[in-house]
């Protein structure tokens, strides 16, 4: 693993127009800030301060669930001072309740789609690569695989760089 990042997953309001969903407190129009190259493992953190579950999904990517560990929600947001959290690098380990559960016997292997609880931080392992004879940055996206969700912008794009 060469790099751990941290997602994480926020939500306020309610189905309605002040319905807000983000990963990263970043809408989907905003630039990638996910730029792994090809050919190397990362460990994503998803950090979930929101009170669903949530099946994050990476396009053209599978990866391997490494665990899941209860967290203080409310003690994360305390600490920077925002109820979304800070987009990426803040590391919710400190302020883990519990230790880390193993993946369930169904989400052993590869997968393209994992359940991130609330109160919970999910920590995955993807290999990123490119398709043969590809020598330019390719461009996808990760999002929650619940319609509404990715409708309102719990999308994100990332880059893999060659």
């Amino acid at each position: 693993v060469v790099r751990r990042r941290y997602i994480t997953l926020n939500e306020t309001g309610i189905a309605t127009a002040d319905w807000v969903l983000t990963l990263n407190a970043a809408d989907f129009e905003a630039a990638p800030t996910e730029q792994p190259r090809a050919g190397t493992t990362e460990e994503w953190v998803f950090v979930n301060l929101t009170g669903d579950t949530h099946p994050m999904h990476m396009h053209l990517a599978t990866f391997q669930v490494v665990g899941r560990t209860p967290f203080g929600v409310g003690s994360y947001q305390d600490m920077y001072g925002s109820p979304f959290g800070v987009a990426g690098g803040i590391d919710p380990t400190p302020f883990a309740t519990g230790p880390m559960e193993p993946p369930d016997p169904t989400e052993r292997g590869f997968k393209d789609t994992v359940k991130v609880n609330p109160g919970s931080f999910t920590i995955i392992r993807v290999k990123f690569e490119l398709p043969a004879g590809i020598s330019a940055p390719q461009s996808y996206v990760y999002h929650c695989h619940i319609l509404e969700h990715e409708d309102n912008d719990m999308m994100r794009p990332f880059t893999v760089i060659p």
